[in-house]
């Protein structure tokens, strides 16, 4: 009489082996993406706080942008400036720092001094550069 013995083949445990080896390639990398995706975001607030700096500096006076490790903030005289229900300072993406303090001044054609301002999170950094005339990029 035959007796089937219990166990796996060896198909099915490289079958196995192969399902964990893309669900760990799928997971390690949506960590990475999230670090890229934290300074990416945390940049794009930084340019149009810089770009709203801009246009506000045009049309007011005394427009300043003060950027820290952890926040941006556009004011006028010192105080945040409100828009909409929004209200500066806004702050980077959790992780996210900035490498220095920065206070930017705007004079009433929107120019500004010039600046490279680093975003940080972990291995991922972005870089935002502000020309003297205020145009950032």
């Amino acid at each position: 009489m035959y007796t089937r013995s219990k166990g796996f083949t060896l198909i099915e445990l490289i079958a196995v082996m192969v399902i964990l080896g893309i669900i760990g390639i799928t997971v390690s990398s949506r960590f990475t993406d999230g670090e890229i995706a934290s300074v990416q975001a945390s940049r794009d607030d930084l340019l149009a706080a810089l770009f709203f700096a801009q246009q506000s500096a045009m049309a007011r006076d005394n427009i300043a942008v003060q950027v820290s490790s952890t926040s941006v903030s556009v004011t006028e005289n010192g105080t945040p400036i409100r828009v909409h229900q929004d209200a500066y300072p806004l702050n980077f993406a959790s992780g996210v720092q900035a490498g220095s303090d920065l206070l930017l001044t705007y004079d009433k054609l929107g120019r500004t001094t010039a600046a490279t301002i680093t975003l940080t999170s972990g291995g991922t950094s972005a870089l935002v550069t502000v020309s003297d005339s205020g145009y950032a990029y």
